[in-house]
This record gives structure tokens, C-alpha cells and sequence, in this order.
């Protein structure tokens, strides 16, 4: 009996959450987490039936904007911060769970994109070219493109000034830190393409 109350008392709460948060974005949400942590002064549009994972982060400074498209899933204990610039997450997009997002330099990605647990997109880069020049005050905000129909294995990092191409695969635990320009599968530090890639993928 104790365990059917729980039960019932956990999906009102859910149901409560949804409402309010629903309210509060002008949207419907499929779920929204428990200990969400929120800090909002920027711009923030979330599309309809977004999942919102229990403990996630979500910080947007004054002139910073957050858009998450329609049926979007971001996961537990994801950090998403736009430290001032504009992160865009399309439709049908998944974001796994503890994966982190700078969007400083503006961070896109497209839509039906999968991306695997702990990976990292960094919209910006700290440079080291000028020795007069204090290390943390030489900082590139060139942004980060991912295209769409893309899945990311588990522990990807993708760096500033990073496009990637339309139905790319990128192997788990693989650093991404130039241009990928045509579709394949890509692995390794730095990621690199496989000889003997995917067929093309489904547009």
C-alpha cells in the first residue's frame, strides 16, 4: 500500500511539474525533471513535448538566447549554459544524459541528431599565440555547427570553430576538432574518417 501511494504521489507531482513549467515557457512538456535547476535572463523557446530530465542545468544570461525544438529529450544531469551566446537544439533531438553544452560563441544542432552520454560541445577556445598576452584573455567565440541526422557515441568532445556534416557518425570517446565536411563514420583523437564508412545514411 505504502509503495502505491509513493507511486501516486511521484506522478502528481510529475503531473504538477509539467503544468507549472508549461506555464512558465508557454509550452507543453512530455516530462520535467525533479531538482531542475534553472537560471533564466535571457531568451528561452522550448517547442512542444520536450522531455526535460530529472537535475538538469539550465543557464541563460541577459542577451543569451535557448531554443529547443519539438519532441526533444535532454537527459539527466546535462549542463547547458549559453554563456552569452545562443544555443539552437532542432526537432527530435536527444541529449544524453551528464553531457555538456557551451554555447558562448553560438552552438547549433540539427535536427534528428542523437547525442551519446557525457559528451562536451565547447563554443569557445582559449589561444596561446601571444606570449604578452595573459593565456585566459586570448579566447576565439567562432561557435560550433552540427548538422543534422548525426549521432555522437558516448564521450564525444567537439571544440569551437567545429562544423560537422549532415548523416555523419562520430565514434565514442572521439575528439572533433576540425571540419567534418562530408558524411561519414569518423573516429579516434583527433576524429578522422574510417576507410570503409556507412553507406549514405537516410536524408
Amino acid at each position: 500500500m505504502f509503495f502505491k501511494c509513493l507511486k501516486l504521489l511521484n506522478w502528481f507531482s510529475a503531473q504538477c511539474r509539467k503544468s507549472l513549467y508549461g506555464i512558465a515557457f508557454g509550452s507543453q512538456f512530455k516530462y520535467f525533471g525533479r531538482q531542475t535547476k534553472l537560471e533564466i535572463a535571457g531568451k528561452v523557446i522550448i517547442g512542444k513535448n520536450v522531455y526535460i530530465g530529472d537535475d538538469v542545468t539550465l543557464i541563460v544570461e541577459s542577451g543569451a538566447s535557448l531554443i529547443i525544438g519539438d519532441n526533444s529529450f535532454i537527459g539527466e544531469s546535462c549542463y547547458i549554459k549559453c554563456f552569452g551566446g545562443q544555443i539552437e537544439i532542432g526537432h527530435d533531438v536527444s541529449i544524453n544524459s551528464k553531457s555538456f553544452l557551451n554555447g558562448c560563441g553560438g552552438l547549433k544542432i540539427g535536427n534528428n541528431t542523437r547525442i551519446g552520454t557525457q559528451s562536451i560541445m565547447i563554443a569557445s577556445n582559449h589561444k596561446f599565440d601571444d606570449p604578452d598576452v595573459l593565456v585566459k584573455d586570448q579566447i576565439t567565440k567562432q561557435g560550433i555547427v552540427i548538422g543534422e541526422n548525426i549521432w555522437f557515441g558516448a564521450r564525444v568532445t567537439v571544440l569551437d570553430g567545429v562544423t560537422i556534416a549532415d548523416n555523419s557518425v562520430i565514434g565514442a570517446c572521439s575528439l572533433v576538432s576540425k571540419n567534418i565536411t562530408e558524411a561519414g563514420v569518423y573516429v579516434g583523437i583527433p576524429a578522422k574518417k574510417l576507410e570503409k564508412s556507412l553507406p549514405k545514411l537516410v536524408d
